[in-house]
């Protein structure tokens, strides 16, 4: 790690820690809490800090998951900037409201520590929970560490707050493997955050204390049928603020982040070492870290390999996926979910464009089985192999070996 700006602290600390540092920078008043692991001790942490006066904000502890989320959702049109943590079943117990803060334009910020999907029940981590989710238009981040977690948050109140914008967001990570290990952080001074995000303020239109409630409920006779000559004008504005102001504002933020604190992390996606790659490796989330160690060990043996690092899920990164693939011959994609969406998704991306590389969808370490090195290595290779071939099958696979050392002896 890069030697720390004088204005930053470099603790030991927890991806969900990380997650609870960035809220208390944020200035946080409203924290959602229901417990379900891997995700509640970020509520934890942020209540050890207001009991020991480093945070002013008030918890709102309810029934469950969607009571939470409908009020942290209220809070927010209130112009209070909140926070909440679930996952799983958790988040998919406030399937509604989550829909309704997106077409509602409420800047709501959830942190989700992925836990796979039950039955069986499970407390290890895949990344299908919050897929379930990308057709409902929420941006969604994905975190390799607890520096980009802690990074992540505040790039993401930044964006969602801009009046062009204003929607929903996850900041994702993996649940225990970078939830509950311990990472050293660069945790920046309140003043340089000050600086970076500024207070929330909703616009008058949306802010529930300023708006005139006559005007928004009631300047149709019949609403449900008035609104007919609306909705769809209202639905592409939601999607130009994702697809369009979002995509713009996610980047722009990051390099910001990267002017006020010396790091940034790609806007959208990183591209490592992909100008020249035959192979290039496809990863989200804390995968990323074994693919780009992986592309070093290779490179040092001269074999051409680079990675594409999607950080943003929504927006998808398109452009950056053309940009890191537009040499390569196979790119294979790693998919730690069920419903191969890397694959889904890069094949949308290149559909039409010219020269396109073979593409491989490969499912790997769902439920917390071990991905390693060499596991990262044979994948690699098996890209090598069809391109040397020219044949891609299958398209999509799923790897249920892992592979250790004692396998190469």
């Amino acid at each position: 790690m890069a030697e720390a700006p004088p204005s930053t602290r470099v603790k030991v600390i927890t991806g969900n820690e990380a997650a609870a540092e960035a809220c208390r920078l944020a200035r946080v008043k409203i924290v959602g809490f229901f417990p379900i692991g891997p995700s509640d001790e970020v509520g934890e942490s942020l209540v050890q800090m207001m009991k020991r006066g480093e945070l002013d904000a008030r918890v709102i502890d309810l029934e469950n998951e969607r009571s939470v989320v409908n009020a942290q959702i209220v809070a927010t049109q209130a112009g209070v900037r909140s926070c909440f943590s679930t996952n799983s079943e958790g988040l998919v117990f406030a399937y509604q409201p989550l829909f309704w803060a997106a077409y509602a334009r409420v800047p709501i910020l959830v942190h989700v520590a992925h836990r796979a999907m039950e039955p069986p029940t499970m407390i290890v981590t895949d990344d299908h929970d919050t897929i379930i989710f990308r057709d409902a238009h929420w941006i969604q981040y994905f975190c390799e560490n607890p520096q980009e977690v802690l990074d992540t948050t505040l790039q993401a109140y930044r964006v969602i707050e801009d009046h062009e914008v204003l929607l929903p967001v996850f900041v994702t990570y993996a649940g225990w493997e970078v939830s509950h290990s311990s990472f050293p952080v660069e945790v920046p001074a309140q003043e340089d955050v000050d600086r970076y995000l500024p207070p929330f303020r909703l616009p008058p239109e949306l802010d529930f204390v300023a708006m005139d409630f006559r005007e928004y409920y009631g300047k149709r006779r019949i609403a449900s049928i008035g609104w007919v000559h609306e909705y769809m004008e209202l639905r592409y504005k939601v999607d130009r603020a994702l697809n369009g102001t979002g995509r713009t504002r996610i980047v722009e933020a990051d390099e910001e982040f990267r002017r006020v604190f010396g790091r940034g992390w790609g806007g959208l996606g990183e591209l490592y070492r992909t100008d020249d790659a035959e192979v290039v490796l496809v990863t989200m989330g804390n995968v990323a870290a074994l693919a780009r160690h992986t592309v070093d060990d290779l490179r040092a043996e001269g074999k051409p390999v680079g990675m594409l690092k999607v950080r943003t899920l929504r927006p998808f990164p398109t452009e950056e996926v053309r940009s890191a693939l537009r040499r390569a011959r196979v790119a294979v994609l790693l998919d730690r979910n069920p419903v191969s969406l890397l694959f889904q998704e890069v094949r949308a991306a290149l559909y039409g464009q010219p020269n396109q590389p073979l593409v491989l969808g490969r499912v790997v370490a769902l439920g917390g089985r071990d991905l390693t090195s060499l596991d990262m290595r044979e994948l690699a290779e098996e890209g090598f192999e069809a391109a040397r071939t020219g044949k891609g099958e299958p398209e999509v696979s799923w790897r249920f070996r892992v592979a250790r050392e004692g396998d190469r002896r």
